[in-house]
């Protein structure tokens, strides 16, 4: 495809859990009755990175989700943010990622042609990290994950910085390809008013699980092969030390305080 082209964008978005507001009962088990909902905190991230590339060189930008009804309220933010269309894969089934990663996929043979796939690091819920790379090797595309700067080149290319845990690595990619953003790629935008207003107008196409399934002759899709069979918070205990004193004996008694404990 040509560089200025218009780009046709796919984001994929979960709706997860608010873990910024779970509480634990006494055994430090999460709370999840009552738990309020919303879309992953990185996925705005990758909303925002799909929706800014698309401000930049023109194109449309589809949100893509797998889930119940409920997930349609994260849609209709990433239809706010920016999103021009969503696709809903509806399904109630227990999926791990390999599992997701495939009627993901196959979600994007239908709804193609597209040049770029965007995921976010990791769900804010479990951050397994998989999805992405996942995803791309299902469609058999280029990978790049951890992205924290993207730059449109003029010969139909997109080049990223990779944030590695000691180094800084760029690569660049042809279209079409995948890559996985994280967190200080941006900062999301807040819709307005009237942009949570216009995307009620905006189409949701949904794919029934099933319509999605591999048809004759074709490999069987994978099975859920893991399971959560525990989740609980680590404990957390405070010294409550008090430093008494002015502002310049409290700080010099917790610089101490810390250098006891081999914080510093």
């Amino acid at each position: 495809m040509s560089g200025k082209a218009p780009l046709r964008i796919i984001v994929c978005l979960k709706h997860a859990v608010d873990e910024s507001e779970l509480r634990v009962d006494a055994s430090g088990h999460p709370i999840l009755q009552g738990a309020q909902a919303r879309m992953s905190a990185f996925d705005r991230n990758a909303v925002e990175e799909g929706v800014s590339i698309k401000e930049k060189a023109g194109g449309t930008v589809t949100a893509l989700s797998l889930g119940t009804e409920d997930v349609r309220k994260s849609i209709k933010e990433a239809l706010a943010m920016g999103c021009d269309r969503a696709i809903l894969v509806n399904s109630s089934k227990y999926l791990d990622a390999l599992a997701t990663s495939y009627y993901l996929a196959r979600a994007v043979q239908r709804a193609a042609p597209y040049d770029l796939m965007i995921c976010s690091e990791g769900a804010s819920d479990t951050y397994d990290g998989l999805v992405g790379p996942m995803l791309a090797q299902w469609l058999d595309l280029p990978f790049m994950g951890y992205v924290r700067r993207t730059e449109l080149r003029g010969d139909g290319s997109l080049q990223c910085e990779l944030a590695m845990e000691e180094s800084v690595e760029v690569v660049e990619a042809r279209f079409p390809s995948v890559i996985s953003v994280v967190s200080e790629i941006n900062s999301p935008r807040y819709p307005t008013l009237l942009q949570i207003m216009q995307a009620s107008k905006k189409p949701i196409e949904e794919f029934p699980l099933d319509s999605l399934a591999p048809g004759p002759g074709e490999a069987a899709a994978p099975e859920a092969a893991v399971r959560v069979l525990d989740t609980t918070a680590q404990s957390m205990s405070r010294k409550k030390i008090l430093f008494e004193g002015s502002p310049e004996e409290s700080a010099s008694k917790l610089l101490e305080a810390l250098k006891s404990e081999g914080v510093l």
